[in-house]
């Protein structure tokens, strides 16, 4: 599977420097679960993903880690229904699907990937009002439209927003994405806004968007 700019976006974005188990739910290739390994040294991380490919991808890419990151990551092979974690989780990760309803694609596998029918931000927020300690964490990359949807039915179920970034792809267009992160602990929101590219030319990014990921990206 390709690594795409949202999955290291949320990584480099979500503050996982006080999560001691981090559970990143849809996995994918593992660059999600690779860079919160990273950035705490202290956390270990689950991976979980369905689809087969995902789950063998993800392992080949972690076994190829730093021992000191790999040691302390577990992939497995599991829907979020199925998976019960042995401890509370200080923090769920996730960059779920995001097409609904729409056309089929002819690979399989990326189609499973981007179809919420396989996965629901709704199933993470409900998975975490079982399985989150106090003042635990949701972190979600959403398109823009199912982002305002995540925040008010995460209202619903008891949680409160403490972190929102309004994601735009260049200056000149609306917004596309939202990183969220949510708490089961009411806290002060911190919001704020990121400009991906500068709209000059493809893959010409911004200052900010470099500086967000630095220690993840070998050419910035």
């Amino acid at each position: 599977m390709k690594v795409g700019t949202d999955g290291t976006m949320l990584g480099c974005w979500a503050n996982v420097s006080t999560s001691n188990q981090i559970l990143d739910v849809g996995c994918g290739s593992g660059v999600l679960t690779a860079i919160c390994a990273q950035k705490n040294s202290n956390a270990n991380i689950i991976g979980i993903d369905v689809e087969n490919g995902a789950f063998l991808d993800a392992t080949e890419n972690v076994s190829k880690l730093d021992g000191s990151w790999s040691s302390r990551i577990t992939i497995l092979q599991t829907c979020l229904q199925d998976f019960v974690p042995n401890v509370k989780l200080d923090h769920i990760v996730s960059n779920p699907p995001f097409f609904e309803n729409s056309q089929v694609s002819v690979d399989d596998a990326r189609n499973f990937a981007r179809h919420t029918d396989s996965l629901h931000y709704r199933d993470i927020l409900s998975f975490g009002s079982n399985n989150l300690v106090k003042g635990g964490k949701i972190s979600l990359v959403l398109p823009y439209e199912n982002g305002l949807e995540a925040i008010n039915q995460a209202t619903l179920e008891g949680y409160f927003l403490t972190r929102k970034c309004v994601v735009f792809p260049i200056p000149q267009k609306a917004p596309h994405r939202l990183l969220l992160e949510f708490s089961n602990s009411e806290e002060e929101m911190e919001l704020s806004q990121l400009i991906i590219e500068t709209g000059i030319k493809r893959h010409d990014y911004t200052d900010e968007y470099k500086a967000l990921g630095k220690d993840f990206y070998l050419y910035f």
